[in-house]
């Protein structure tokens, strides 16, 4: 969550998380599928209704190049101990692989073709840099600028088939503070050696959001005090819910 009224997923997670205008969040689970509504664990749960869903106009599902989206709830949503915002990071947010702890998080599945989880997981992992993630033996390639590597070179930890649309998180220690770095986009299985996930380089897209947010502000009269962001790049797409 990066707004008192607006929140991130990625655009190949848009379609599997909304369902008839409804974006559903849950306490202690903050953010979870309709089905867990009846599973014994839910005991607190809040419906947000989504008044429109910003897509990035570039989003090319072939290649997940610009593979985000934003949406604008109807009402804004209430911190708690278990709901709490993210930090939007920069141009000049810079990760350094000793001083910033990365981890990500989901009710995705926990192995390949397993089934997503009713507790939120979470797991540390390392950012791999492109040269390495696009090596011949890895995925020869196809992983451009606008996204990052994450996970570990044996593939013990790795985000699955659920997770998409989540956070890839790093703490700052000169700021106490966690920063979005990337968004979970796509990947080849669940925890394969050489094949971690792949995530949208958050700072390439802030230009993005910051342009949407403003576009519809203007549109809808939306007050600028309720902004708090996550991110994108290009020309935008909106899908008004009423």
């Amino acid at each position: 969550i990066c707004l008192l009224m607006w929140t991130v997923s990625s655009g190949t997670a848009t379609n599997m998380m909304t369902e008839k205008g409804m974006w559903v969040s849950y306490e202690p689970i903050t953010c979870a599928e309709k089905s867990f509504l009846n599973h014994p664990f839910v005991r607190k749960f809040l419906y947000r209704h989504v008044r429109a869903i910003v897509m990035h106009s570039g989003f090319k599902r072939s290649t997940y190049e610009n593979d985000v989206a934003l949406f604008k709830l109807k009402r804004p949503i209430s911190y708690s101990d278990y709901i709490q915002p993210i930090c939007l990071p920069n141009s000049t947010t810079q990760l350094v692989a000793d001083e910033n702890p990365c981890f990500i998080s989901g009710w995705g599945n926990t192995e390949e073709k397993g089934t997503g989880k009713f507790i939120l997981q979470e797991a540390q992992v390392d950012v791999i840099p492109l040269y390495i993630c696009n090596r011949y033996d890895w995925y020869a390639g196809v992983v451009s600028w606008n996204m990052l590597c994450a996970g570990s070179e044996t593939g013990h930890v790795d985000s699955c088939q659920g997770d998409s649309g989540g956070p890839l998180m790093c703490y700052f220690p000169d700021y106490t503070k966690f920063y979005l770095i990337g968004i979970t986009s796509f990947g080849i299985g669940c925890g394969r050696p050489k094949l971690p996930g792949i995530y949208i380089r958050a700072k390439n897209y802030r230009p993005w959001i910051d342009r949407a947010v403003t576009i519809f502000s203007r549109t809808s009269t939306m007050s600028f005090q309720h902004i708090l962001m996550f991110l994108t790049v290009g020309l935008v797409t909106f899908h008004l819910v009423l």
